[in-house]
């Protein structure tokens, strides 16, 4: 589902600050993500295109492990350049990497926790196959319709994700799929104002453009309802996310 880019870009330039302390399912995938790239990809030097590079999460992970001679980094909220300012080998493409124009050919492109923002996944894929030679890796990580189901429950909003069938079929046309995993993680929370704040805090709340203001009686009613339908075993609330990966190489 896509989301309107000013939106996306208000609520994720207020998180930058935030983003890495909060995000640590975003954290798990990334690193899972080099890794499962790392074990089909081994190229000298390689051109690297990141999508949605955020603060860099992925991008320092992708430089320490693979050492390109030039790793793009891409990201639709420009506030996230300065990141990489004093980065050597980073080029910063600020834009929407739907439309943006890429500096291609690459030898693999990779992206952890972005995509499910795309509208298009099928036209995504296909200029991924065009940015790369034949043999080249495509590396991606999403989330499926599990992730966030609480707050969906709670307050009838939220992305509706492609499943993790859907978004290997999207791709399974252009390349070869060589990893294709799926997780199901619950977080803890205290309540549910800890996980508005957790979502504001890794810019997710983009999904509730048009929303109600969050008055104080409607803030009780949402912690009240989230304690009553989706206690944690070990106290508090939870928070589910469905993370999967998709490591592909160019038919």
């Amino acid at each position: 589902m896509s989301v309107p880019h000013a939106l996306l870009m208000a609520r994720f330039a207020r998180a930058v600050a935030t983003y890495e302390a909060q995000a640590a399912v975003q954290r798990f995938a990334a690193e899972r993500l080099a890794e499962l790239l790392g074990r089909h990809f081994h190229v000298l030097g390689p051109r690297l295109l990141e999508i949605g590079c955020g603060t860099g999460t992925l991008t320092r992970l992708l430089l320490a492990r693979f050492a390109p001679a030039e790793l793009v980094a891409n990201d639709l909220c420009a506030d996230v350049g300065v990141c990489f300012a004093n980065a050597p080998r980073v080029r910063f493409l600020p834009g929407d990497a739907q439309t943006v124009g890429w500096p291609g050919p690459f030898d693999a492109i990779v992206s952890a926790s972005a995509v499910q923002w795309f509208g298009d996944m099928g036209r995504f894929a296909g200029r991924c196959a065009e940015a790369l030679p034949r043999g080249g890796l495509l590396a991606l990580s999403s989330f499926g319709p599990e992730t966030l189901r609480e707050v969906a429950a709670l307050t009838g909003r939220g992305l509706r994700y492609l499943p993790h069938e859907g978004f290997v079929a999207a791709f399974g046309g252009a390349f070869e799929p060589l990893e294709t995993p799926r997780e199901v993680r619950a977080l803890r929370f205290a309540d549910g104002t800890a996980v508005l704040r957790h979502l504001r805090e890794t810019g997710v709340t983009a999904t509730a453009s048009g929303d109600a203001p969050w008055t104080r009686a409607r803030l009780a009613a949402f912690n009240a309802a989230y304690a009553a339908r989706f206690p944690h075993p070990e106290g508090g609330v939870t928070l589910t996310y469905e993370p999967f990966w998709f490591v592909g190489r160019r038919r």
